[in-house]
This record gives C-alpha cells, sequence and structure tokens, in this order.
C-alpha cells in the first residue's frame, strides 16, 4: 500500500509540474475543521457530495450517498431507524451509542435512530474516515458525516416535486425560500413519501405490508440577522414514518442435523434462500420525531463566538411476530393449537395441510404438524401461526445538547485556533419485550398483564440517563508557506444511570419455558433491582502534519484517537443467558450447553487509535482530482452486537471485542473528459483481524464483522444541451461490495440449544449439535443505478432506476450462534420511476 502511494505521489508531481493553475469548475468547500476550507486542502480523508452530485445521482436517504464511498457501507433492516454505518470496518451498534458523529448545519445529533431520515434540501454532505474525536466528541470513532442543508434565499424562489414509480412508490415535495423582512429569511420545505415495498404477505396476499414505508416531514429554517456581527440560524422539523418491522427469515447451520435427517436445508448457504413472508402479526414500525435547535453565530474583531442549542424528541415502536415456535413455548396455548389445523405443511397424505407456500417444503428445514402431533416439529420463527408468539419494542430518547465555542478569524494569519464547551442530558427508554398471541390482537405497551389479550411473558424495560460534559481545541500552525501543524484535544466525561422499570411479577404461564419472575434479575433481587451507575471518561487527542508537495499537490500525515462511551446491557441479559447457555453446575440447561459466554448486563468504553498518511492532488490543469489514503487503526473493546435466540424468545446484547486491528487502503479521482463529460470513482481495501476476544476466543484471527475486504464504485455523469432551453443530464453508479461475515465466528464450530434438546430425547437426537458459519458469509454483489433528466430553466423530468439489473442480494444476515443458524433479510429489489420538478 506504502508503495502504491509513493507512486501515485511521483506520478501526481509529474503530470504537475507539466499543468497550469486552473479554477475548477465546481471547488466544494468542506467544513470539517469547523471552518471553510478548500477540500482538497483539508488534512482529512473526506468524500463530498455537492448539491448537483445529489440530485443527479438521486439520493434521497443516508443509503443512497454511502453506497457511493469506498470503505464505507450501511445495513438497514429491523426498522426505520435502525441503520448500522461500518466506516473502515468499524461498524454502529445496535443498542449503543453510535460510530460516528452525524452533524446538520452545524448541530450534532445525540440519536442514533434519527440518521435514516429523508434528505430534503440538501447543499452538501461530506463523510470524514478515521478518529474525529477531537472535534467532533464522543462517538466519533470511526467518523464523522455533516450534512449542510440549504440557506434560506433573499428573493422568493421555490420547488415542487412529485414521482412515482414501481412497488407502489409515490413522493411529493415542495420548498419555499425568501426574505420575511430586511433581516429575515426563511425555508420551509415538505415531504411525503409512500411506498407498498417489494416483497408480499404471502398469508394475506397483501403487498403493501412486509417493507413498506410511508414518510412525512415539515423543516423550517430561519436566519435572523440581528445585527451586523450577530446571526441566529433556527431549525425546526417534524416527522412521522409508518414501515414494516422485523422482516426476517431465519435459516439452521447445524451439520449434525443433516447427517442425522439426511436434510441439507439444516446447513444451506444463506446466499440461496428462498425468502417466504407468512406471518400473522402485523410488523409494524412507528417514529414520530421534532427536532428544534437554534445556532448563534457573533462576529468580534479577530474570532467569532459560535453557540448551539438543540432539543430532539424521538418516540419509536416496534411490533412484529416472535420465534418461541422453534422451541415449543406456545405449543398448548388454544390458539396454537386451533392455526396447526389448517397452517402445517404436512402432506395431505399424512392427514395435513401441505401449505408448502407458508413453511417451505415438509422439514426443508421447517415441519409444521397438525394437532395431535405434540413438541415434534420443527416451526421457526415469524410464522403464520400464533404459537412464536409476539415481540414489542421501543425505543425512545429526549435529548437536550449544547455547544460554545471561539474560532479566531483566518486573515491569512500564520496560527489560528478553536475552542470550545459542549453539554448533553440524554433520557432513553429502551424495550424488549414476548409474549403470547392468542388472536385477541395486541396492546402496544410494554407490559401486558395476564388478562390482556397478548400476556406478557419476558420483558426488558430500561430507562437510561447520561449527562455529557467535555472541552476541546484546535491550534493549527503555519510552521512555513508549504506546512503546517495542527493539534488538537478534547476531554469528555459521561455519567450514565440506568434504571428498571419492569415490575416484580410473574409471567403469563403460557409459555412453558418462561415460568417465574418475568425478567430473570428478580430471581437475584426479590426486593427490587437496583439502578446502575458509572461514569467514563477519556481524552481524545490528534496531531497532523501537512504539507505542500506543489502547488496542486497536498499530503498529510495524522495520529487520532476517538472514543465511545460504555453502557448497560437490560438488567436480566446476564442472568437469562446463563441459565440457558452456560454451565452452572445445578440442573440448568446451561449445563448441557456450556456455551462460556462472558456476556454481562454492561459492557466498557471503546478507544479507537488512527495512524494516517494521505495525498490530495489535482492534475491535468485542474481537471483531475486524484486522492488517496493508507491508514493503520487499532480498537480497543470494540463494541459488539450479539444477537441470542432461545425458548426464552430473542435478546440482544452488546459484548466487546478486546482487541481489532484494521489496515487499509484508499483512492478515490474524479475526471473532467470533456466539458460535459464526468467520470468518478474510487476503491476502498480492508485487512482486518481479531486480536483478541474473551467473549469468543476461537474467533481470534477472523476479520471485523461486517467489514468487506474490497470496497469500489465507478460512474460518469454526462450533461449535454440539445437545444438552446434543453439539457440532458444522464449519470451511472456501479457499486461492488465484497464478502461479508456479520459475526465474529466465520465457521469456528461451537454448542447450541440443540445440545440441551438431545438430552431430552423427542425429536432431537444426543449431541453434539454445534453450529458451523462456513455458509453464513454474504456473498460479494454489486448494484447499478442510473438517472436520465431532461432539463429546462423552470423545470426537470428525470427517469431513474436503482439496483436495475435486479440484483439479489442480503442486506443483513445475523447469525445466533447458540440458536445455531441465522437471521436473514433480503434488499430491496429493482426500483424505477418517473419524477417531474418545477421551479419557481
Amino acid at each position: 500500500m506504502l508503495a502504491g502511494s509513493c507512486a501515485v505521489a511521483s506520478s501526481a508531481l509529474a503530470q504537475e509540474s507539466q499543468a497550469s493553475e486552473r479554477e475548477d469548475s465546481i471547488e466544494i468547500i468542506s467544513i470539517s475543521r469547523k471552518r471553510p476550507e478548500s477540500l482538497q486542502d483539508v488534512p482529512i480523508a473526506v468524500s463530498a457530495l455537492s448539491a448537483r452530485d445529489i440530485e443527479t445521482a438521486g439520493i434521497e436517504r443516508p443509503g443512497d450517498f454511502i453506497s457511493l464511498v469506498p470503505n464505507v457501507n450501511i445495513v438497514d433492516t429491523a426498522n426505520v431507524g435502525d441503520t448500522q454505518v461500518n466506516i473502515r470496518g468499524i461498524v454502529s451498534t445496535r443498542d449503543a451509542e453510535s460510530t460516528f458523529a452525524y452533524v446538520v448545519d452545524g448541530v450534532l445529533m445525540t440519536n442514533p435512530n434519527g440518521f435514516n431520515e429523508e434528505l430534503l434540501d440538501i447543499a452538501q454532505i461530506e463523510i470524514l474516515k478515521g478518529p474525529q474525536g477531537a472535534l467532533y466528541g464522543r462517538n466519533a470513532v470511526a467518523g464523522a458525516i455533516l450534512v449542510t442543508t440549504t440557506l434560506p434565499s433573499e428573493e422568493f424562489e421555490g420547488k415542487v416535486k412529485v414521482g412515482t414509480g414501481n412497488a407502489g412508490i409515490q413522493r411529493i415535495n415542495g420548498i419555499m425560500s425568501g426574505a420575511l423582512n430586511d433581516s429575515m429569511r426563511g425555508r420551509l420545505t415538505a415531504s411525503y413519501n409512500s411506498m407498498d415495498g417489494h416483497y408480499t404477505n404471502v398469508l394475506t396476499g397483501q403487498d403493501d405490508v412486509v417493507d413498506f414505508l410511508e414518510d412525512t416531514t415539515i423543516k423550517g429554517r430561519l436566519m435572523w440577522d440581528v445585527s451586523d456581527q450577530l446571526t441566529l440560524d433556527i431549525r425546526a422539523g417534524m416527522s412521522k414514518v409508518e414501515g414494516g418491522a422485523i422482516n426476517f427469515n431465519a435459516v439452521f447451520a447445524l451439520p449434525s442435523f443433516v447427517n442425522a435427517f439426511n436434510q441439507p436445508a439444516y446447513n444451506a448457504d444463506v446466499n440461496d434462500h428462498d425468502f417466504i413472508f407468512a406471518f400473522n402479526v402485523p410488523g409494524e414500525n412507528k417514529q414520530d420525531s421534532t427536532e428544534f435547535s437554534v445556532k448563534a453565530d457573533w462576529d468580534l474583531d479577530g474570532y467569532d463566538i459560535t453557540g448551539v442549542l438543540a432539543y430532539n424528541d424521538l418516540e419509536e415502536y416496534l411490533l412484529s411476530d416472535g420465534t418461541s415456535a422453534s422451541f415449543y413455548g406456545y405449543e398448548l396455548t388454544p390458539q396454537c393449537q386451533t392455526d396447526r389445523a389448517t397452517l402445517n405443511n404436512t402432506p395431505a397424505a399424512l392427514g395435513g395441510a401441505n401449505r408448502s407456500d407458508l413453511f417451505g417444503d415438509f422439514f426443508a428445514p421447517f415441519g409444521v404438524f397438525p394437532p395431535g402431533v405434540e413438541f415434534t416439529g420443527v416451526y421457526g420463527p415469524y410464522t403464520p401461526t400464533s404459537c412464536d408468539g409476539f415481540q414489542y419494542q421501543e425505543r425512545s430518547q429526549r435529548d437536550f445538547s449544547g455547544e460554545l465555542r471561539v474560532t479566531s478569524d483566518d486573515d491569512d494569519a500564520d496560527i489560528r485556533w478553536i475552542a470550545g464547551v459542549y453539554f448533553a442530558e440524554i433520557e432513553r427508554d429502551v424495550v424488549v419485550a414476548y409474549g403470547a398471541d392468542q388472536g385477541q390482537g395486541f396492546l402496544r405497551q410494554a407490559y401486558v398483564p395476564p388478562t390482556g389479550p397478548n400476556p406478557t411473558d419476558l420483558l426488558f424495560d430500561d430507562t437510561f440517563d447520561t449527562s455529557v460534559i467535555s472541552a476541546f481545541g484546535q491550534i493549527e500552525y503555519d510552521v512555513s508557506d508549504k506546512m503546517e501543524l495542527a493539534v488538537a484535544l478534547r476531554y469528555d466525561n459521561e455519567e450514565r444511570t440506568v434504571s428498571n422499570n419492569v415490575p416484580n411479577v410473574s409471567s403469563s404461564g403460557l409459555n412453558i419455558n418462561t415460568i417465574g419472575p418475568i425478567n430473570p434479575a428478580f430471581n437475584a433481587n426479590p426486593n427490587g433491582i437496583p439502578d446502575r451507575s458509572r461514569s467514563f471518561s477519556h481524552f481524545q487527542p490528534k496531531v497532523t502534519l501537512s504539507y505542500e508537495l506543489t502547488d496542486n499537490v497536498n499530503s498529510y500525515a495524522s495520529y487520532g484517537v476517538g472514543f465511545r462511551s460504555g453502557g448497560f446491557n437490560s438488567i436480566g441479559t446476564q442472568a437469562t443467558l446463563d441459565f440457558w447457555f452456560n454451565s452452572s453446575g445445578t440442573g440448568t440447561p446451561g449445563d448441557a450447553v456450556d456455551a462460556k459466554l462472558l456476556v454481562t448486563d454492561d459492557y466498557a468504553k471503546e478507544v479507537t487509535t488512527n495512524i494516517e498518511f494521505g495525498l490530495k492532488s489535482k492534475l491535468m490543469d485542474g481537471k483531475v482530482r486524484l486522492n488517496g489514503a493508507i491508514f493503520k487503526t487499532t480498537v480497543e473493546d470494540n463494541q459488539f452486537f450479539e444477537f441470542f435466540a432461545g425458548p426464552f424468545g430473542l435478546l440482544r446484547a452488546v459484548t466487546t471485542i478486546d482487541e481489532l486491528a484494521i489496515q487499509g487502503f484508499e483512492l478515490d479521482f474524479t475526471a473532467e473528459i470533456t466539458d460535459t463529460f464526468k467520470v468518478f470513482g474510487g476503491v476502498g481495501l480492508l485487512d482486518s483481524e481479531i486480536k483478541e476476544n474473551r467473549n469468543r476466543p476461537l474467533s481470534v484471527g477472523n476479520k471485523a464483522p461486517q467489514s468487506p475486504e474490497t470496497t469500489y464504485t465507478l460512474g460518469f455523469s454526462y450533461e449535454q444541451p440539445v437545444s438552446e432551453d434543453y439539457w440532458l443530464t444522464t449519470r451511472v453508479d456501479y457499486q461492488y461490495t465484497g464478502e461479508t461475515f456479520f459475526h465474529t465466528l466465520q465457521g469456528e464450530q461451537t454448542p447450541t440449544i440443540w445440545d440441551f434438546f438431545g438430552t431430552l430425547g423427542g425429536g432431537v437426537p444426543p449431541g453434539p449439535h454445534p453450529q458451523n458459519f462456513d455458509n453464513a458469509a454474504r456473498d460479494a454483489f454489486y448494484t447499478l443505478n442510473a438517472r436520465i433528466a431532461l432539463e429546462a430553466e423552470t423545470w426537470t423530468l428525470a427517469i431513474y432506476g436503482k439496483n436495475i439489473t435486479d440484483e439479489q442480494y442480503l442486506q443483513e444476515v445475523i447469525p445466533a450462534p447458540e440458536f445455531g443458524g441465522s437471521f436473514l433479510h433480503p434488499s430491496a429489489r429493482a426500483e424505477y420511476g418517473v419524477e417531474f420538478t418545477y421551479n419557481f
């Protein structure tokens, strides 16, 4: 990698010596160091998209622009707010803090679930790679994403865009902007977006209940010039989102079952899975969000003062089918018995209903018997019967934050500086509940008593309170006309407290596997579960040395540290897993499994250290931009989401990978072949290795989860006048993502719950029955997007396509080792449509 980088530098210098100065047609101004600078001068690996790029690429949601950036990818599955972004091998973690700073118009957004939103009226997007904690603070261990919306205009203007497409797509949004008086300018944006989805519930025949989406968003921005020196930037917005939830299928990874039952489906390749969505519980995700912020900029003599206050409120719940049928939890309930009479895939010759359309072929791998044959079938999760129960979740957060910083004027000074303080108060409610589906509907609340229509049998319900205070600063010193030294430092401190909200009551008794307290933590705390508190703090330094090799070629070297706070799993997590999976010598099911898990009810802070060398160049008279970087990153206590399935239902927990080593290379380019034809692309290479992992020691030597070794993009845009009044614009984007493992275990065999069931007799033969995830990696895939638009002075007519080759690939694989299988989510199929925009 280093040799390649040197070769690029040598070539760049040779070409630059023959080139004359040329101003770029569109010069992107970066705000990555909290002051305006040319993108090519910033000593950070930054990928940026202008407003024109956003328009011609048809970018509407975060996944659209993330797919254009090498060494950055996204998973978008369980619900609208559940996105996992991977930057250089460091991935966001479900149920924990984000791994990147998300900043909109200079305001840091504190709720990770608020990232996956409609992108409306965007002027610029920047993706910063590598730890950015020194300036952006907590959780920026992998990077930062900066979104800048369009400023209110002086003159009145507006825009209306309507669109329609396949999968029931309907879109309409409008913008109005202009001066309200001599000192105020406003901008209002409203949007409605709906989609039926690409998949059908074969039980009901409905095509708008699986991956559907309905999003209504309104945002406003007001710029008030209070005086010649003071400007207020006031932002407010609200959105209501409804969509599908938990659209997964399950597959097994049990080689012993293949031999015992002579059925290859018990260890099939996840990429060959044929999806069947046949749930009877409506998959629902509803999300209501409100945001408000005020940013004050005060221009004083020699320096500027910026103050930010922000408030956000997000209320969200999920309802979907459960998983308990695999372990016969609700086998004997009246509703399960009734459902199995007609909803089974037993062949008609054996007295069954032969519903292979709902479950697949008999015992391939699922086999559902009619009533009378009990505790014998393999039902699977998310089925049309009530035998699997239901699950209900809440992810709600309210937060108030503020920042005060002082920034020196540039004025061509040799020393430039920034200093500031930041605070945040965050309250987050997390609910995970499982219970019985009695065919009587569902109360959408954390706890439902035994007398209710859907009684709760297992409940995790906690309120997390976080107080953050930090101070930061940066000095940029021009050592010479060509060399700059930048030193930044930040100190963050977080006080975190969690309170249990679960009532001390017994489960309903309907689930034969969860008899006792509704939360296992009450076994050790009969008088009530106490609050838990911890403090996490860390210094985050960054040192950068940049050197101008020539007028158009810049190089840099940097050392940086990022910090992500530790936290708490829901109380009862460790007790549940110990009972079912870890040996205690007291006759629990865990004695037969003996998984030796080290999952606790809390987890440590994560610290990322990065060393990087980069090069940025403008070549061939400025017509070519070529940027590259090599980096080496060490992550201590990398927070990793683990998914557990068993007789208790489902359980989500955050664990840590003790040490993770990542190194990589990136190269991106833009070349203006002619005044109307532009080619662009990039490549990202990652080499990652788990160095230590006490929770999963067999995973040492494996790749970082969710981190493909190779990603690359290639595209072109062509803008050509077809007459004096019309332009034809074409853009095509190709993206490639290499093979991806989603777990630390990547072929190593570990115990499963079936070792316990093998001791009970019945349909499961004696063990061992270890899992093997050799077949659980997602295959490499590519997507191809295109957009063609006819543009006039006041209107644009465009046709577009996403994934136009209809590539069928997995969006996510969630391995559950102790279950002995994985949960799969498919990606969107081909999407195409037409849009009309009118400007006034």
